[in-house]
């Protein structure tokens, strides 16, 4: 650890941590940007200078050790298509330490581990010789590029070097002209006042399609832990969103969702509301966190605008690829209990309604991790989920509509670490 980064113990996440999508790896905290929605701000990371926490080669040895370690109980590191993502607590494009550290990490990383997926997320302007460097090392890597289309409403929530909608879409161009990169467009937050009207919403829409962009993703404003509510530019400018999400851990623009999702099944452009679909449609593969399930298909899947092709690689009976945690209902509660350190009488598995209820307080890091040992063949319900970070999740969060209403995945309550 480097002197700088031990003055921000206690304000700063773990250095590898199992999110819902991806494993995050956070060498580097801090970033200069300032956006008046972003985590970061209850953190004290926003508008500050990137500090890195350790070197790209020590962060790949870590790496190494962790997929290796007690996670390789439940799934085989060399079976295992779990995405990496690099920089979750700063941009890894803002600075030209953010943007050597990333090339540097990747080098290191595919000297000790096989490749696997890399996503980098940022709303900063790509630079080409950055792009040239990283598809030197090989890795498959997709690029969310985060445009809310505030600088475009002239609406001030992003202070800093981020891109307007123009650059995004020169990002785009950038991406899709290499051998192994994808872009990728993260919309957030899709809210009202952020949106312009339904004919130039299209155009946003053909526009992305047009840059190269695979698909977009589209979330909301969160409201849950985390979110710096008390930043004035969220009361000043998003007035009526945070009205409107007085109670509620998210709002989203629905009725200009139901208008984009249809531009984009007549431009044959995906959109999604979860990350976990695009990198499925980038690897042409079936999406892992079982958005498809018959149990919760009809909230997270059908809405959505996606290929033919995609959704038939989605099927419930399409076939899995590799083996994960697959086998007899025995074998797999003998293994998850022991994963999570509890006897097999708390581990229900239900085959024919391929339901897991794991009767036990689950840390969310080792719930995420079985969702991704399961590759969404099973719907996996605790007693509770204790949360490991400042923000929910956005498969925990879906908790309180399964409660509800049947929909999202059924974990019965969350308890704060």
């Amino acid at each position: 650890m480097t002197p700088a980064a031990a003055r921000l113990q206690g304000s700063v996440p773990p250095l590898i941590a199992e999110h819902d999508t991806w494993i995050t790896l956070d060498p580097v905290v801090g970033c200069p940007a300032d956006c008046a929605y972003c985590y970061l701000g209850v953190l004290g990371l926003r508008a500050t200078k990137p500090v890195a926490r350790v070197s790209p080669r020590d962060l790949a040895d870590e790496v190494d050790r962790y997929l290796s370690g007690r996670r390789a109980e439940v799934m085989d590191p060399l079976d295992d298509p779990t995405p990496l993502c690099l920089g979750n607590h700063t941009d890894m494009m803002m600075s030209p330490e953010n943007r050597r550290a990333t090339v540097e990490v990747l080098r290191e990383l595919s000297r000790r581990i096989p490749p696997r997926t890399m996503v980098l997320i940022t709303k900063a302007v790509l630079r080409e010789d950055t792009i040239a460097e990283i598809d030197a090392i090989g890795w498959p890597v997709v690029w969310f590029f985060s445009q809310s289309l505030a600088r475009t409403a002239g609406i001030p929530l992003e202070a800093g070097r981020t891109a307007r909608l123009e650059e995004t879409l020169a990002n785009a161009r950038l991406v899709s002209a290499s051998r192994n990169q994808h872009a990728v467009h993260f919309w957030r937050p899709f809210v009202r006042e952020l949106l312009p009207d339904p004919a130039s919403l299209e155009t946003v829409v053909e526009s992305l399609h047009a840059s190269g962009m695979r698909c977009s993703v589209l979330n909301g404003l969160r409201l849950g832990p985390g979110v710096p509510q008390d930043d004035a530019r969220l009361r000043t400018h998003l007035a009526e969103t945070m009205r409107a999400g007085e109670g509620a851990t998210e709002v989203f623009d629905r009725e200009r969702w139901g208008q984009a999702v249809r531009a984009g099944r007549r431009t044959e452009y995906p959109l999604y509301r979860h990350s976990s679909c695009a990198l499925a449609l980038v690897r042409s593969a079936r999406e892992q966190l079982g958005t498809w399930n018959p149990t919760v298909f009809a909230d997270r899947c059908t809405p959505c605008s996606c290929p033919a092709w995609q959704r038939r690689l989605c099927a419930p009976d399409a076939p899995v690829a590799g083996d994960g945690l697959l086998g007899g209902p025995a074998a797999l509660r003998a293994r998850i209990a022991r994963f999570l350190g509890i006897g097999e009488d708390h581990v229900l598995v239900d085959e024919a309604r391929k339901h897991i209820h794991v009767d036990a307080a689950v840390p969310e890091f080792d719930y995420n991790t079985l969702l991704h040992a399961l590759r969404g063949t099973f719907v996996v319900a605790a007693r509770s989920i204790v949360w490991q970070r400042a923000w929910e999740s956005g498969w925990p969060t879906a908790a309180g509509r399964h409660a509800q209403d049947g929909s999202g995945t059924p974990i019965e309550s969350m308890v704060p670490k």
